[in-house]
């Protein structure tokens, strides 16, 4: 049990800390190439505006109030389309940056933490455990141990690759499930990140 202790205290002082400053540093970068693909969004977002209004303008000057209001619609449908296109724009740049991010060891660690968290809140007994073949290779073992020492026992099954990482758990027979897979996290974000465009939009439209 020293050994133990004392290799996991070498490890610490030796390698632990010199990876934790450069995955400071990673994070760092990280945060600043998400606040760049912000800005670009929204500059984006700003020469989108500018276009539809300057449209607006100029069928004000020409059409009729009936044909203006209609050109008003259309041009709701296009700011709705526009907003749309920009949000699977920015939900594919989280998708790239998540399958940066699980060939992190960051990834592992944080895959670890989030696992035993599912595991805390099943009782003993059975379940199925899927992650993708990558993970699967990687960490599986050490996952089902974790989960013998809680009585439970895993049987792992593969996720597709499109689910990109993370893990789902559901029992047996398949009637309830844990999803916490990268692509579902991300999907449910989905919503959310459409609002914030939608905001943003209308906030500057408003500003005119």
């Amino acid at each position: 049990m020293l050994q133990v202790e004392s290799k996991l205290e070498l490890f610490e002082n030796v390698v632990y800390k010199r990876r934790l400053t450069d995955l400071q540093k990673r994070k760092e970068a990280w945060e600043q190439e998400k606040n760049n693909l912000l800005e670009r969004k929204e500059k984006q977002l700003n020469e989108e505006k500018d276009n539809i209004v300057r449209r607006r303008a100029d069928l004000a000057r020409v059409m009729g109030n009936e044909k203006i209001a209609k050109a008003k619609e259309n041009e709701r449908v296009l700011e709705l389309k526009k907003i749309n296109e920009l949000k699977k724009d920015f939900i594919e740049a989280i998708r790239a940056r998540a399958v940066e991010y699980t060939h992190t060891p960051q990834y592992g660690e944080d895959l670890a933490v989030r696992v035993e968290e599912s595991l805390n809140e099943l009782k003993p007994g059975e379940y199925r455990f899927h992650m993708v073949a990558a993970d699967m290779d990687r960490f599986f073992d050490t996952f089902k141990t974790m989960a013998e020492e809680k009585g439970i026992v895993l049987h792992g099954e593969t996720l597709e690759d499109a689910r990109i990482g993370g893990h789902t758990i559901s029992d047996m027979d398949r009637t309830y499930s844990l999803n916490y897979d990268l692509y579902t996290m991300i999907e449910d974000k989905r919503y959310a990140i459409g609002k914030l465009l939608y905001r943003l939009f209308q906030e500057e439209m408003d500003h005119e």
